[in-house]
């Protein structure tokens, strides 16, 4: 297991910001981006004149930055600071805003208006070389068409001209909403047609925030307890509950796929791991959304099973994750010493992703302190 991410972002802003995000003069151009092979759209733009890599993600309603180094004399800035961004899992952070000059294959803006907002890291995440989140912000005012070919691994601006041209090479039109910044598609499971937001910055298929009123028969699924998401703010600590080879009907196409039920992630999304299984043309305009089905696999099934996941905190290995039905451990238990090895400072990365690497815990040998 991995944590996940779902970083999410809705911003709540003065009547004064909203006049700096219109002195943005974002510039478009019908061009693409290659993103790369990574498990979620990265692609390089030019934040004041040096090259930096941003996750484009289609569910963040606004751009930001989350590594302060990448901007020199950041501390130097002029901030706007009013409202609060809300992320995915319900938290609220107060806003800090700042302009910068951005570039990227798809757009330019001398004055590109940034959200500061750092994320949480751990002291084994490998270093990131992520300078931010690329929000719909830039493109929601755009008239040309948005294309998320994942076919190709790039994103692109088309041309008015160029729509119909593109949509008769095997796109149809589905129902969907664009408004508030946020794009919305319908998908029927378990016969229980529901709107998901879609969201490239959600590293998962398909999530649903637990509901009494929304109950599912599937008998294929596995129910995590602690940690699970990565947000914008925090790590989640909550219950997640996760199905496999569940029904569903997109568009008329029927398949099996995974889901997650959530007790922590507040808003209801479409991750990257199904979006790749199609290509979308988002026609901002017209209020319109099409889709073509193309050869990546949308997962059905569970890669593994989960009994326990742990995290370095502090040099120390607590137990974050814990699959329900598990009663050796216990969340917040500390593990001393993984079969004779005592965790110390300088191994606790590599005996964390050892462990977590590790389907049945029960074949080690473990010493561990009960919270």
């Amino acid at each position: 297991m991995r944590i996940l991410s779902a970083i999410g972002l809705f911003l709540m802003c003065s009547c004064t910001v909203i006049k700096f995000a219109k002195n943005q003069n974002i510039i478009p151009k019908a061009a693409c981006a290659s993103i790369g092979n990574y498990p979620q759209p990265y692609f390089e733009v030019e934040l004041q004149g040096k090259k930096k890599l941003f996750l484009f993600d289609t569910g963040a309603t606004g751009t930001v930055l989350t590594d302060s180094t990448a901007i020199e004399n950041f501390t130097n800035k002029k901030f706007a600071t009013f409202g609060t961004h809300v992320s995915a899992n319900g938290v609220k952070k107060k806003n800090r805003f700042l302009t910068a000059g951005f570039k990227s294959p798809l757009f330019e803006s001398a004055q590109k208006l940034l959200l500061y907002s750092p994320m949480p890291t751990s002291m084994c995440s490998k270093s990131s070389e992520m300078a931010g989140i690329l929000g719909i912000d830039a493109f929601f005012q755009d008239d040309m068409p948005l294309f998320l070919n994942f076919s190709k691994n790039e994103i692109c601006n088309i041309e008015t001209t160029l729509l119909q041209n593109q949509v008769s090479q095997g796109f149809k039109a589905i129902k969907s909403e664009c408004k508030n910044n946020q794009i919305f598609v319908f998908i029927d499971i378990e016969g229980k047609m529901l709107k998901f937001k879609l969201d490239t910055g959600f590293s998962g298929s398909v999530i649903i925030p637990f509901s009494d009123k929304l109950q599912f028969t599937n008998p294929n699924y596995m129910v995590l307890q602690g940690s699970t998401y990565n947000t914008l703010s925090s790590m989640t600590a909550g219950t997640e509950t996760f199905y496999e080879k569940m029904p569903v009907d997109f568009a008329g196409e029927k398949f099996e796929a995974k889901i997650n039920v959530s007790s922590t992630i507040k808003s209801q999304n479409l991750g990257i791991q199904f979006m790749k299984g199609y290509d979308w043309i988002i026609d901002f305009k017209n209020n319109k959304v099409y889709i073509r089905r193309n050869a990546n696999i949308i997962d059905r099934t569970f890669s593994r099973r989960i009994s326990y996941y742990a995290k370095a905190v502090s040099s120390e290995l607590v137990i974050v994750t814990k699959e329900k039905s598990q009663d050796k451990y216990n969340l917040g238990d500390k593990i001393i010493s993984v079969n004779g090895q005592k965790v110390n400072h300088e191994n606790v990365c590599e005996i964390q992703e050892y462990l977590n690497k590790t389907e049945d815990w029960n074949a080690l040998q473990l010493e561990v302190h009960a919270k």
